[in-house]
């Protein structure tokens, strides 16, 4: 036997009876959890409203409270993704444009050893001689060559009527992963151009080249990290990714983060108010404009109802004590 046996919504609203929490509408509070789940709701959102004991709830503490902090935290997750669907956009069209105007758009040119480095040894277990799968590179290129031959429009068009998949087009179907891969391994020179058309011109004069370049690796990474998180619907209010931003007066002053806090362990280098930071350092401000907003609009109608609870979620997010979710507007 499991010692984790399914419950009905009944049981399981017994069990959170006795662990102190009450309901306001059972009814309600019932259709909830049979639509989104117990573990996503309670196990998820739980922790903030814990007694001591760390098992029941806080006298006082109703469903309701639970499932807002739920709520609130999809309308995080959806900012999210809608920021870095656009940021994804944005790093596809400078690549492309970057590739096509240094090496041509022709797919045999821009897809070249002489453009993209060899990057890691796949681990032996990953090797596969029959495909020539040696490198980071070797694996890129594979992906490269199957959009290339994808069976449908705009690739089939294009390698049927021109006999070609230009750069504009091949990037369409990179996941994020591979977009990641491509700008890692790309040479050192097309580098530079990609960073400098990345970043805004304040940026770039503040910043050295090392430490422009660091910031761009970091980023692309810790980007990547949110994606996948928010992907696979993880809660996404109070994540802080394993891998940080290098201190950086330009991004962590503004969130109060000191480089002895973040070496001390007591501040984490990448929360997300520090990732939105980053995102305005971008030439497009979508992206930072899109995350910015949908975290004040969530904080918004978090507030109208438990204004009494935004306090400590912001003190959870690591978020200035000076920021104001309506001042903080930008659209």
């Amino acid at each position: 036997m499991t010692d984790k046996p399914f419950k009905t919504i009944t049981e399981q609203i017994e069990i959170l009876r006795s662990r102190n929490l009450t309901f306001i509408d059972e009814i309600t509070s019932a259709q909830r959890l049979a639509a989104n789940g117990y573990y996503e709701i309670i196990n998820g959102y739980k922790t903030t409203f814990l007694s001591e004991d760390g098992e029941n709830f806080k006298d006082g503490t109703t469903f309701e409270d639970v499932f807002a902090l739920y709520y609130f935290d999809t309308k995080v997750r959806t900012s999210v993704m809608s920021s870095i669907d656009f940021i994804e956009s944005f790093l596809k069209q400078k690549l492309a444009y970057l590739l096509a105007e240094k090496h041509g758009e022709t797919f045999n040119n821009y897809v070249s050893k002489y453009i993209f480095s060899t990057g890691h040894k796949l681990p032996i277990k990953h090797r596969n001689e029959k495909l020539g799968l040696f490198t980071d590179r070797d694996v890129l290129f594979k992906k490269f060559n199957e959009s290339a031959h994808r069976s449908y429009d705009p690739f089939k068009h294009y390698r049927i009527k021109h006999n070609n998949i230009p750069p504009w087009i091949l990037v369409k179907n990179l996941d994020f992963g591979s977009l990641r891969m491509a700008i890692t391994l790309l040479n050192k020179e097309d580098k530079q151009v990609l960073i400098a058309r990345i970043f805004t011109a304040d940026t770039i004069s503040t910043l050295t080249p090392e430490q422009l370049n660091t910031l761009f690796s970091e980023l692309i990474v810790i980007i990547h990290k949110y994606r996948n998180r928010a992907a696979h619907g993880g809660r996404m209010y109070n994540y802080f990714p394993d891998k940080g931003f290098t201190f950086l007066p330009l991004l962590h002053n503004d969130s109060g983060v000191t480089q002895t806090a973040i070496k001390k362990s007591k501040k984490h280098s990448s929360s997300i108010y520090i990732m939105s930071t980053a995102l305005s350092l971008l030439q497009s401000n979508f992206s930072h404009a899109i995350l910015s907003d949908g975290i004040s609009d969530a904080l918004a109608g978090y507030s109208n109802k438990w204004p009494e609870q935004v306090p400590l979620v912001l003190k959870e997010m690591e978020f200035p004590n000076s920021y104001n979710f309506v001042q903080n507007k930008i659209y």
